[in-house]
């Protein structure tokens, strides 16, 4: 029979600061975006270099599954599983196995401002409250992460982080939407004009904000051809998911990325997560068929990277409809890669291929 041990001797033989530098597991911990220090919004420290976050958990304009708005905590928590990768990994110099690219994980300063606030059934109220709200710690914030329910929020979060921005003396400020859809809708009989499928539409309408400095990344559904037509016409960038997939990333974005890079002082880019095939995140309220992969979704982050991205935001993230929990872990990697890898360049080594990885190992 095992003895127990003298668990008074245990207890007197350490302190609370014994354990205070080890990480907790990823279920653990309270749930800001990667373990952040939580601040109220109104106290946004406007010295502070970093990113601040903010939520907006409203999906009342959802047309077939309604759920986004439990999104913003799903991403919080599934986040947490990656705050203690710097304390396990250490500042190593790290290799991209995917794409050949060396990087450093270095965590930024990141603050939590809660969620802004909403009224599930008074949209026009709840835009009003998250633009002005956005407005404020786009006033104050360098860089900022909103955690969006349905896609309809990021009309409100981009015109108040715009807003704000121009307030601060910025001149452009650029869009990009990562998204299956287009979502430049008009009018919905459900919702009338202000619902998850007219936001791009309803920036576009903002006053100055020009077609050019606005991008459609990712798009791959059905749509009017008449609409098509007149946002190429008008001059709006659009990059179908179809031809990253077939040039790749790099290839597909850089004349986006060299044009807006060169006219906008700062771009906000809004990923809704139905831009993925279905089979690889189920849990949004739209199911996406010939969406991209997360590989390629990976690397459109990693050429954005060239941009002066002021703000980001991730939407739609349904977790009701994802029992395993992966599409907003999914989201929070997403997240976590953009703001934590560090000094992204080219490795020096071979032209990567399969073959590369086969003579790093007979060099070992």
């Amino acid at each position: 029979m095992t003895e127990l041990p003298d668990f008074e001797a245990l207890r007197t033989s350490v302190t609370p600061e014994d354990f205070e530098k080890d990480p907790l597991p990823g279920w653990a911990g309270v749930a800001t975006l990667f373990g952040a220090p939580a601040v109220d919004a109104g106290r946004v420290d406007g010295a502070q270099d970093g990113w601040v976050v903010s939520g907006v958990p409203f999906d009342s304009t959802a047309s077939s599954r309604p759920g986004a708005a439990e999104g913003p905590r799903a991403v919080r928590q599934a986040s947490l599983v990656f705050s203690s990768y710097l304390t396990s990994l250490g500042q190593w110099h790290m290799l991209d196995t995917r794409t050949g690219r060396t990087f450093r994980y270095r965590a930024p300063r990141i603050t939590d401002a809660g969620d802004l606030h909403v009224y599930p059934t008074d949209t026009v109220r709840t835009f009003q409250a998250v633009a002005t709200e956005s407005r404020r710690l786009s006033r104050s914030a360098q860089r900022l992460v909103f955690l969006n329910g349905d896609h309809s929020c990021t009309f409100p979060t981009f015109a108040g982080f715009r807003a704000g921005r121009l307030d601060r003396g910025a001149g452009r400020v650029g869009f990009i939407t990562i998204d299956h859809h287009f979502d430049f809708g008009n009018w919905s009989t459900l919702h009338g004009p202000l619902y998850h499928g007219s936001n791009s539409r309803r920036i576009s309408e903002i006053p100055q904000m020009r077609p050019e400095d606005m991008a459609f990344v990712g798009v791959g559904d059905v749509t009017k051809y008449d609409q098509y037509r007149s946002l190429v016409d008008r001059g709006f960038h659009i990059v179908p998911g179809s031809r990253i997939v077939r040039d790749g990333a790099a290839a597909a974005l850089r004349p986006l990325v060299e044009d807006l890079g060169s006219r906008c002082d700062t771009v906000y880019v809004s990923l809704d997560i139905d831009v993925l095939d279905n089979a690889s995140a189920t849990g949004t309220g739209h199911v996406t068929m010939g969406g991209i992969s997360t590989g390629d979704l990976l690397d459109v982050y990693e050429e954005l990277r060239a941009l002066p991205v002021g703000a980001l935001d991730v939407a739609e993230i349904a977790p009701r409809y994802d029992p395993s929990g992966s599409t907003a872990q999914i989201a929070a990697r997403l997240l976590f890669e953009f703001l934590f890898r560090t000094e992204c360049r080219p490795s020096g080594l071979p032209p990567w291929s399969d073959s590369t990885c086969d003579e790093l190992l007979e060099h070992q």
